[in-house]
């Protein structure tokens, strides 16, 4: 993702392919025809049924004059053939993430949900197949890593003027009715939502705006609603790097492996404390096998160390390559490790409607007063915000919106422990001011925590039941952290 920082996790994990055999829909997917769904790459597909709905781009707009857009979904029909009247929608994160790329992985996921109801994945206008504002920033393997903040300001000037698309109406508030629009063109009373990352404020708005339209929420990586998406993910990382650090510290093998890595990690921030500037190094691209040169300076360690930070997986290489990097001088692996991830990230969001909700619901309210500047990403993402924003077309979101939900629809809230981006303690906030909510943290998890086969049940049973009251956690007692390496071969057995 580069400079671009929220996402949900799906794409990360290992899962297998899906081929699942459709019974009978129910007649309002009649007119939905076969299709197959791919992640970014193409490396997981399944099938499903996909249509588009037409809707107003201006929500106000009506009559023959009105600019209209399609906006593509898909439907999982239940396995068993005859799905609950209450659907779940998954809310997809980013912003800029197709919900209909993360199918593959979810319905994997969600498979125990999906036995007896139906998924639905519509894509948030302006990713996907729902008029996407994607931004070509250049062909260079390595401009991910390397961020130039004068040069991406120029690009998405550029491509803005390239879309169809009036951006004042590409914000949180519009996707909510956009899904309410959805939920009604489907024929259905209630629905239950899940959220990941930025999905759980977009969850959150359509509760507050649809209050009797929501059976179940679950929201997994929370985001308050008072939030300015990214202004808080310098202390958010930098706290889950400590987290990491204390835990190789408290393990008998990574600490004797890994001895002093507290220092060694702060030797790594004074080497490269220039934001621009550093050493060149030669990356081989994992995927391309050939030999990049980048600049090895502050944005790049910080970049890669973020990327790294999300999964529990990557999450136990970081000692290895902490140590490795602050020891011999030699960062690549850190760079490649963080390439693998970050190709991915960049491919499955859509930059416009990242700077889209942005501007119009985080930037107008930035903690200027917030001092990030000692943390390891700085404030690079508040000065590019800055950049962008200043040309950026003014939108404005009702006065309300960042004021929190307060219904009593059920909300189970999910957090990692070592999540980067949204800690447990956004979830703490939710929760206090939640009048039926209850939230869960995963032991030594990362960023979205749906996906373990734990959680997943957790989620089942809550929305089977409808109701938080006698849900079985017990299974979360086995939870904990991947084991660490200490080594190129692996974890110790």
């Amino acid at each position: 993702m580069s400079f671009f920082y929220r996402i949900s996790r799906p794409l990360a994990l290992a899962a297998l392919f899906v081929h699942p055999v459709f019974a009978q829909t129910e007649p309002n997917y009649d007119l939905l025809e076969l299709c197959e769904l791919s992640t970014p790459g193409g490396q997981y597909t399944t099938q499903a049924r996909c249509g588009t709905l037409s809707v107003t781009e201006d929500p106000n707009a009506s009559g023959a004059d009105a600019t209209m857009i399609d906006l593509a979904y898909a439907v999982l029909p239940a396995r068993n053939g005859k799905g609950a009247p209450d659907p779940v929608f998954f809310l997809a994160g980013g912003p800029g993430q197709s919900a209909r790329e993360t199918a593959p992985m979810m319905q994997r996921a969600l498979r125990d949900i999906h036995a007896n109801r139906d998924l639905i994945f519509l894509d948030q206008r302006g990713t996907g197949g729902s008029n996407k504002l994607n931004c070509e920033f250049s062909e260079d393997e390595a401009a991910w890593i390397e961020p130039d903040p004068d040069y991406a300001v120029e690009a998405l000037e550029k491509c803005r003027q390239g879309w169809s698309a009036d951006v004042a109406h590409y914000t949180t508030t519009v996707a909510a009715s956009d899904i309410d629009a959805l939920r009604a063109h489907l024929g259905f009373e209630t629905i239950n939502i899940i959220g990941g990352s930025y999905g759980t404020r977009v969850g959150q708005v359509y509760m507050k705006d649809y209050p009797n339209r929501v059976r179940t929420a679950i929201l997994d990586g929370i985001a308050p609603m008072r939030l300015a998406l990214g202004a808080e993910h310098g202390p958010s990382l930098d706290r889950a790097l400590e987290a990491i650090i204390a835990a190789c510290d408290a393990d008998p093998a990574c600490q004797a492996a890994f001895p002093e890595l507290q220092s060694a990690f702060d030797q790594l921030k004074t080497t490269y404390d220039d934001w621009s500037d550093g050493p060149v190094i030669s990356v081989t691209h994992p995927r391309l096998g050939e030999s990049i040169e980048i600049t090895f300076s502050r944005t790049v360690l910080a970049t890669a160390l973020r990327f790294l930070a999300y999964d529990p997986a990557t999450q136990m290489l970081l000692p290895y390559l902490i140590h490795e990097a602050a020891v011999t001088g030699q960062p690549q692996r850190i760079a490649a490790q963080a390439m693998m991830i970050g190709e991915q990230m960049t491919d499955a969001i859509a930059i416009g409607l990242n700077f889209a909700v942005g501007c119009a619901e985080d930037w107008p309210i930035w903690p200027m007063d917030l001092d990030v500047s000692q943390t390891l990403l700085g404030d690079s993402i508040g000065e590019l915000y800055e950049r962008v924003c200043e040309t950026w077309p003014q939108t404005s979101v009702p006065e309300d919106f960042h004021a929190p939900y307060g219904g009593d629809t059920p909300i189970l809230l999910l957090s990692g422990e070592f999540d980067p981006v949204t800690p447990p303690s956004y979830g703490e906030e939710v929760l206090a001011v939640s009048s039926n909510a209850e939230h869960l943290i995963a032991k030594g998890r990362g960023h979205i925590v749906i996906t373990l086969p734990c959680m997943a049940s957790i989620s089942e049973a809550f929305i089977s039941a409808g109701t938080l009251e006698g849900l079985d956690v017990s299974c979360m007692d086995a939870l904990g952290s991947e084991p660490f390496f200490t080594d190129l071969l692996g974890p110790l057995p």
